[in-house]
């Protein structure tokens, strides 16, 4: 098990969708799912082949309110999303 840290150490933003189901007679289904990309080659050459998508903090209150923003515009703050090099040691 690896254990991957920004360098320099930072508070990751990372985007996210969730949802609730509903279906009458049964207890709600709440889903999350961490939006990933392809890794940088840092990740890559540990054999992961995606990374969670770190977003910048002054795009966080965007993503939060997606209600107020066009498709494009959604996949505009994941494309300016933070790059920060990872460094990896073993966790377990």
């Amino acid at each position: 098990v690896l254990q991957f840290n920004p360098q320099p150490a930072a508070e990751m933003y990372v985007a996210c969708v969730w949802d609730r189901w509903e279906s009458r007679g049964q207890a709600d289904l709440y889903s999350f799912a961490v939006i990933t990309d392809d890794p940088p080659p840092e990740i890559a050459a540990t054999g992961h082949d995606r990374c969670p998508i770190p977003l910048k903090a002054d795009n966080v209150m965007n993503w939060l309110q997606p209600e107020q923003l066009a498709t494009k515009d959604l996949y505009a703050l994941l494309d300016d999303r933070e790059r920060f090099h990872y460094a990896h040691q073993l966790a377990a």
